[in-house]
């Protein structure tokens, strides 16, 4: 049984190549108003049908709260937002949110997010919005024309009750900054070829963020200015191709990150200085659709959803780690791959997500035959620290400290086939229908007294200029020459100075978006005189 406490409230939503938006709550709602259910007849009779084709225990922890088919073609990518709690310095109950347990809403009202927008993206090039408050669809837009369909996006900044933004990455290798408000563009930014961006994933600062595509450039963006600050082009495996990038994290702190591609490299970095923390190699069938960062910054953890059914587990190393002797690294298979087999078929992880707070070894996993579960990695990484600790007694490896592990497990009354399974302990299961393809999670979760949730801003921003892995492409952003060097020496004697913060220039600023504008109105001209 997990010793990890379970938040408050998760939520969980997936995409299906069907189509098909479906979520769960560990708060089960009532049912919603006549005239809701009239207006929204298919979603309900698309829910009902999905849970008679699964169907869930009345006291299970996840309950499905809705199910509509919302884009013709596939879920592209999903994105979910909290919002402010207008109830949480409230005393009562919630009349308004009534659950069918006989436990009011208001149980919640303590917490100060709840889930709020819900950004789904599809094959169809268009992006629906959702409010999870109101359970309800409240807008639809299409991308803009000739820039292809979203396959990736985020809010910024991320966790913020009220992000003021929207990222979302295009198969044309264009990212589009929408404003939250009112969804509309506020900036186009090129970065990538036409092969298209595959994963886009802000800092939590919301100052930056990072872009990978199936160019085999890692791009790094300057949001705060709205332009492309450094790219890193991934080396080839082979000859003629390049690399494509499955996926990018960052840590709770924004001080590492990690990502890992199509080819099976999964890599972590220490933001402010480059250096690489993990790299590993794994064989391609077994290459990692997405990964996550779990555990605390003390012992940072990386957990990887892979292609073969398997779910490994990898020690990163520290910002100020100097005891780990350079090139150690532990791992741990958490979940052993599907063996005899070409390829897993419905055991493949899909998608992995951490959920954020409590102790953070909790992690939601997707596969492909449509099972979402909550799991808890909390037994792999002691597993990892007991190893550590063996290893740092006695300086050998794992392979010559497998007999008095044996000893250890038969003392404690477990052989080792138990500690695999406690590696990963499944706390909840649900089955979207019959087993539907699920391409795309998004997680939210609150904990009570989480100490997580203290905003980044609090935390030194690190340097970019530090990165040797990034590669200065400026020139590639149309900009007035004479701003760009004098914003080059501002950095550099900033730095010199204040290397611990950032701050900005109003005036170069403005001056800078004020350039765009005109390079957007010259564009503007030379289309109207194509035409």
């Amino acid at each position: 049984m997990s010793s990890s406490k379970l938040p408050d409230r998760l939520v969980i939503t997936a995409g299906t190549y069907d189509g098909v938006l479906a979520g769960w709550d560990t708060v089960k709602p009532t049912h919603h108003s006549k005239n809701s259910k009239d207006a929204h007849n298919g979603s309900q009779d698309l829910l009902q049908m999905l849970n008679s084709a699964s169907p869930q225990d009345e006291n299970a922890y996840l309950h499905m709260t809705f199910a509509m088919v919302v884009h013709e073609g596939s879920v592209r990518c999903l994105s979910l937002a909290s919002a402010p709690n207008q109830n949480s310095e409230k005393d009562g109950h919630d009349k308004k949110n009534p659950v069918q347990d006989g436990k009011g809403m208001a149980e919640h009202n303590h917490h100060p997010t709840i889930p709020g927008t819900l950004l789904s993206g599809g094959f169809d090039e268009s992006l629906a919005i959702f409010s999870l408050k109101k359970y309800a669809q409240i807008g639809e837009l299409k991308t803009p024309s000739n820039l292809g369909t979203p396959s990736c996006s985020s809010f910024a900044p991320p966790g913020d009750p009220s992000p003021s933004h929207v990222l979302v990455g295009l198969s044309s290798g264009k990212i589009v900054i929408y404003k939250r408000k009112d969804m509309s563009i506020q900036h186009i930014l090129p970065g990538h070829d036409d092969k298209g961006v595959s994963c886009i994933a802000v800092h939590p600062s919301g100052k930056m963020a990072l872009s990978g595509g199936r160019d085999g450039k890692l791009c790094l963006w300057d949001l705060m200015r709205g332009r492309l600050a450094y790219i890193n082009k991934l080396p080839n495996p082979s000859k003629g191709r390049k690399a494509t990038i499955n996926h990018i994290v960052w840590s709770e702190d924004g001080q590492r990150y990690a990502f890992c591609t199509h080819e099976g490299n999964i890599q972590a970095r220490e933001m402010e200085t480059g250096q690489t923390l993990l790299d590993i190699q794994m064989h391609p069938g077994g290459r990692a659709n997405q990964i996550c960062f779990i555990g605390s910054n003390e012992g940072l953890l990386l957990a990887a959803a892979c292609n073969d059914g398997g779910l490994p587990v990898f020690a990163v190393g520290c910002v100020n780690e100097n005891e780990e002797e350079t090139g150690t690294r532990r791992a741990i298979m958490a979940i052993e791959p599907v063996e005899g087999a070409a390829t897993a078929g419905d055991e493949r992880f899909k998608c992995i997500q951490s959920v954020k707070g409590g102790s953070g070894f909790l992690v939601v996993t997707a596969n492909s035959g449509g099972i979402v579960s909550l799991i808890d990695l909390e037994g792999a990484a002691n597993m990892m620290a007991v190893d550590d600790d063996e290893d740092g007694d006695d300086g050998k490896d794992l392979d010559t400290e497998s007999s008095d592990n044996s000893q250890i497990e038969d003392e404690s009354g477990s052989d080792s086939e138990d500690d695999e399974e406690l590696a990963a302990d499944i706390i909840s299961s649900v089955r979207l229908g019959t087993g539907a393809r699920i391409t795309c999670i998004s997680v939210w979760s609150c904990f009570t007294d989480s100490t997580f949730s203290e905003r980044i801003d609090s935390q030194p921003v690190v340097s970019k200029t530090k990165n040797d892995d990034f590669v200065n492409k400026s020139d590639e952003i149309v900009e007035d020459e004479t701003f760009s060097k004098k914003r080059k020496r501002k950095e550099k004697a900033f730095e010199k100075s204040q290397p611990t913060e950032i701050e900005l220039d109003e005036e170069a600023l403005q001056r800078a978006r004020t350039l765009v504008n005109e390079a957007k109105k010259i564009k503007n001209r030379k289309k109207k005189n194509k035409k």
